[in-house]
């Protein structure tokens, strides 16, 4: 970010200064004061917005993984789970979860790809996630 506080400290400057001078000749210095400084203030603005974009993308990205994390460490035991349960996992929708139900028994959860129920991508995405106990 460019420095942006050198105009603001000629702004105020200008106001403190001008105490003990003409209002109208105040009003004047410190309107010329933020014409400098509005650019500067702009800009300033446009880098914020930018961080907090970035911000956002970091912060959806730390809740993903803390999801992800918090699911792996948890097994789903997809002869058992209920919908809702294998829908946590990832790539599973309401429709996959509804075709994982309809597949039970598994006997090993290798199953799942190798019966059709999900496709490779997907298997490989919940393996580590899943068992059959």
């Amino acid at each position: 970010m460019k420095n942006w506080k050198m105009p603001l400290v000629f702004l105020l400057a200008a106001l403190l200064g001008a105490c003990s001078q003409d209002p109208a000749k105040t009003r004047q210095e410190a309107a010329d004061a933020t014409a400098k400084l509005k650019p500067a203030i702009k800009q300033a603005g446009k880098e914020l917005k930018k961080g907090a974009e970035e911000a956002g993308r970091q912060g959806k990205a730390i809740a993903q993984g803390a999801k992800q994390g918090w699911n792996s460490s948890s097994k789903v035991n997809v002869n058992t789970a209920s919908k809702s349960q294998l829908m946590t996992l990832p790539g599973i929708d309401e429709g996959g979860a509804n075709k994982i139900i309809a597949g039970r028994p598994y006997h090993t959860r290798e199953e799942l790809k190798t019966r059709s129920v999900v496709s490779p991508e997907e298997y490989q995405k919940i393996a580590g996630m899943v068992v059959t106990r």
